[in-house]
């Protein structure tokens, strides 16, 4: 199966000279830590408290150069964004935009939030040419958890509970939760129902072993847009994720087992199709200290897939890959080089072989680094095999290659003031793009050049005690490099901000404001959105009266859309008016 473009033999000699290469460049160098880098930002479980959200996407939206929602996230521009809970991967295989599933975990259980812009393919493999968002939950303690729910207009309702506890070397946590909402329109309700467990055994410092399964069923009408509205199109998707993880003796070897299922019925066009998804892997980690050559970190990892579907036969794929690394500094200058590469065997496509290149300087209060990276974009079962009355299959899709380029700058101008800057440019050749015939009826081919390309802006300022300002903008400038034209859904503008507010220790406010300049909802750039800055509130109340013996009381809620506003989204969709909610949660 592996004889396209070089063999195994021929991949295995080549990830060997590269090993020896990166080994005699670091000569006369001194270690440091592996894959430290200068611009990953990091968000623990105390910061995410006091930004007041109840989604992942609140927290992923004060990064500089991220859009996200409650199953997307794009960085500067790019949704091939790699998403992994505890090792695993969580977005789904069935979708065609690389959609997320970040209700599989609440934020009461998040530890912290890695956000690696522009890289991580290195070490996390394909399909992640824009970046890796590394999501980790809390280890297990003492006993701890807590009960929240809330309620708004639309028929919104949320309750949700978390739990964990260890005796001994084994902890044990469990949780559960559910969702519901009439909707803002015409077919938009929707209902979903989580519960996850997690079991670790920790006996010392060297030897842990974690296991963890969630599962999530959701069900949702699809409105359609406003002009070409679709009733009676309804999904329903259901998710197991599973997850073993063990670190012993320097390794560290994570595997998962993701089962996806999905259903699509509509009535009105005789439409009811169902698609499953099966993804296995594995992936094992080391390193190796070189003394003054510096310090290899190297991995393995296996993939395999499967796919059922109503509209086409079952497929299997697999892939094996390898990655080294070597970071090392040379004397006397105060700068971190890293370099790598990362091979892979595909039974399905031609076997690729990706560098990695990234030069840092962190500094007293500031630091600045430069990264190159080439990464493999894979086509998704339903992009090849699926069949609709609009598109035809293309079992010979073949792979995206992207490059990208980026330079970042982060200063602490002062205890008060911190600013933090990105230049980035993404290149993807062989572009899997939806060509229409002339019959009305395309299908996905590898066609084109498509650049993302621009800067974003991060402020951070204290302004008093009481009052402090988190702002970010993104300028990107989206094209297709082959028609000329703009991409779709891809705002010139974003601005994102965050105005934080305690009038009293035990009560604080947040004034949200985004803007989003006028954009394409169309690929030929013949229709357009408005652009528009919509205004949300945010407040907690934390009151010290309401701190019992056995737990504490929290008094949360969210205003969004304030002016109400009418306006669509940047697919054309109709965003929400004016929404509400508000809730408790109790702590213990």
């Amino acid at each position: 199966m592996f004889n396209r473009k070089w063999g195994s033999l021929t991949c295995s000699v080549s990830f060997m000279a590269a090993a020896v290469f990166l080994a005699a460049f670091s000569c006369a160098c001194r270690p440091v830590s592996v894959f430290a880098a200068a611009d990953v930002i990091v968000i623990t479980a105390d910061e995410i408290k006091r930004m007041n959200v109840q989604k992942i996407s609140g927290v992923l939206n004060q990064v500089s150069g991220i859009k996200a929602g409650e199953s997307f996230v794009s960085i500067w521009g790019s949704y091939k964004v790699k998403v992994l809970l505890d090792g695993r991967p969580i977005n789904d295989p069935s979708s065609s935009h690389n959609a997320v599933k970040f209700d599989l975990v609440s934020l009461e259980n998040i530890e912290k939030i890695e956000v690696l812009r522009g890289e991580g393919a290195l070490k996390y493999g394909d399909d992640a040419s824009a970046g890796v968002i590394l999501i980790t939950t809390k280890r297990i303690g003492a006993f701890r958890g807590n009960v929240k729910s809330y309620r708004g207009n639309f028929g919104t309702s949320s309750y949700s509970a978390n739990c964990r506890a260890i005796k001994g070397s084994f902890g044990v946590s469990a949780s559960l939760g559910y969702d519901s909402t009439d909707g803002y329109k015409v077919n938009n309700d929707r209902k979903k129902k989580r519960a996850g467990g997690k079991i670790e055994y920790l006996p010392d410092e060297k030897l842990s072993v974690a296991f963890s399964a969630d599962y999530l069923k959701d069900k949702m009408g699809l409105s359609g847009r406003p002009e070409y509205p679709t009733s009676h199109s309804r999904k329903e998707s259901d998710m197991l994720s599973c997850a073993l993880s063990v670190k012993a003796k320097g390794i560290k070897s994570k595997t998962f087992y993701n089962e996806g299922d999905t259903q699509n019925r509509d009535t009105d066009r005789n439409i009811n199709n169902s698609m499953s998804v099966r993804d296995f892997g594995e992936d094992l980690y080391s390193s190796l200290d070189m003394g003054p050559w510096g310090t290899i970190n190297y991995g393995a990892a296996f993939r395999w897939g499967a796919a059922e579907s109503s509209r086409f036969a079952s497929q299997r794929e697999y892939s094996t890959s390898f990655f080294a690394a070597n970071v090392f500094s040379i004397k006397p200058l105060p700068v971190t080089f890293s370099l790598g590469f990362r091979g892979s065997l595909y039974s399905d496509f031609d076997n690729t072989l990706n560098p990695e290149v990234k030069i840092s300087h962190t500094g007293k209060g500031w630091s600045l680094s430069f990264a190159y990276n080439r990464v493999s974009n894979t086509p998704s079962f339903y992009q090849r095999y699926d069949k609709t009355s609009t598109k035809e299959p293309n079992p010979d899709l073949a792979i995206e290659t992207a490059d990208n380029l980026h330079v970042s700058f982060f200063v602490e101008v002062s205890p008060r003031i911190s600013l933090g800057t990105s230049l980035f440019y993404n290149s993807i050749a062989d572009r899997i793009t939806y060509v229409l015939g002339k019959d009305g009826i395309g299908r996905y081919e590898n066609f084109g050049k498509v650049t993302y390309r621009g800067a974003d802006l991060l402020l951070s300022w204290k302004i008093m005690k009481e009052l402090s300002l988190k702002t970010t903008y993104t300028f990107l400038r989206a094209m297709d490099e082959d028609t000329g034209l703009w991409m779709a859904c891809k705002p010139r503008h974003r601005v994102y901000a965050d105005l934080f507010f305690r009038p009293i220790k035990d009560f604080s406010i947040v004034l949200n404001m985004k803007y989003e300049s006028g954009q394409y909802t169309r690929s030929d750039n013949k229709a357009s959105v408005e652009g528009r800055a919509i205004f949300n509130l945010r407040f907690e109340y934390s009151p010290a009266w309401a701190v019992l013996g056995f737990g504490r009381f929290e008094l949360f809620g969210e205003v969004n859309n304030m002016a109400n506003k009418t306006y669509l989204y940047g697919d054309g969709l109709l965003a929400p008016p004016r929404t509400w909610f508000c809730g408790f949660n109790f702590q213990f």
